[in-house]
């Protein structure tokens, strides 16, 4: 049985509909969309076992609220096409919605990938990098005595080999802030409370046991690399994403974020503003958090989109 995409005409904007049906001719043509997937632009059918793209606006919410109350997220995934009009961010917290995407982000690319993402529930890179045009894949496992100014580095020598310049000092921010978040919350053991108090630091070497390291994927092809970093603690929630997510963004009304002087969220923040970042979590098992981001960096204050899905 195939997996059906409904874009929900009724909760859409007439700018999101028109580039998701764009979108969706442009693969149709180029022979690229799944064939495991019937896209069908419809209204909302609660029996449908589908995911839907909405766009929120004062008209539409209070009816939108009204039906998502007898949704199995489960068996529904929700996208919210974010503008820069509109606050969404009071419903994403109430109904913990956190795949949110910004219209100028939804990219061919994009859209193709959290297609294949939701339709095959594969929370991996690979739904974003067509295999052909891979140049460089390499899963790697992080432990043993590590320096920690040095971790991106010492771990991953030839990767960096494929980078010069902007896009090779980007990456190592980049990929030393998945990594060192990854170290302190999955192994560490540090809680948001005492980073979000600055309770801790790391010691300049720290010694990782080989059972309770990182796992590390690294992707490129000729326009954009991926990093995933997965740990084996599983204590990031898709609220706390959200919450984070909330204090570092300016929404109507504001002129600077509210967690401006916050000491935690501002990683979060960096990471957003060079690519899409995607969290897949599992409770007690495993926090994997990957970024996609563009070989040819344009450094921007941008809306942040992000993709989180607790298992």
């Amino acid at each position: 049985m195939k997996n059906a995409c409904n874009v929900v005409t009724a909760f859409c904007s007439p700018a999101a509909q028109e580039k998701i049906v764009h979108l969706r001719n442009t693969l149709e043509k180029k022979g690229l969309l799944p064939a495991d997937i019937d896209f069908e632009q419809s209204d909302f059918e609660i029996k449908d076992e589908s995911l839907f793209f909405v766009s929120l606006n004062k008209e539409n919410e209070q009816e939108l609220r009204s039906l998502i109350r007898k949704i199995n997220f489960k068996k529904r995934r929700f996208i919210i096409l974010s503008d820069n009009e509109i606050d969404y961010f009071d419903f994403a917290l109430e109904y913990n919605v956190c795949n949110i995407i910004h219209l100028n982000d939804l990219s061919e690319p994009v859209f193709l990938g959290i297609l294949k993402r939701f339709s095959k529930n594969d929370w991996s890179l690979d739904p974003f990098f067509e295999k052909d045009k891979i140049i460089f894949s390499k899963r790697y496992y992080i432990f043993g005595n590590l320096n920690m100014r040095k971790i991106v580095e010492n771990s991953f020598p030839d990767f960096l080999e494929n980078l010069q310049g902007t896009v090779r000092n980007i990456f190592i921010i980049n990929c030393h802030e998945l990594v060192t978040n990854a170290i302190a919350y999955g192994i560490m053991g540090v809680t948001s409370y005492a980073r979000d108090k600055k309770a801790y630091d790391f010691e300049d070497r720290i010694d990782i046991p080989k059972g309770k390291g990182l796992q590390v994927n690294l992707v490129m092809d000729s326009s954009n690399y991926g990093i995933s970093v997965r740990d084996y603690g599983g204590v990031l929630t898709t609220q706390r994403v959200l919450e984070k997510v909330r204090r570092q963004s300016v929404v109507a009304g504001e002129t600077v974020p509210q967690g401006v002087e916050d000491l935690t969220g501002r990683g979060l923040t960096i990471l957003s503003h060079h690519g899409l970042l995607m969290f897949s979590i599992k409770p007690g098992n495993f926090t994997e958090i990957s970024l996609i981001s563009h070989l040819k960096p344009n450094i921007v204050r941008k809306p942040i989109s992000i993709l989180a899905t607790e298992l």
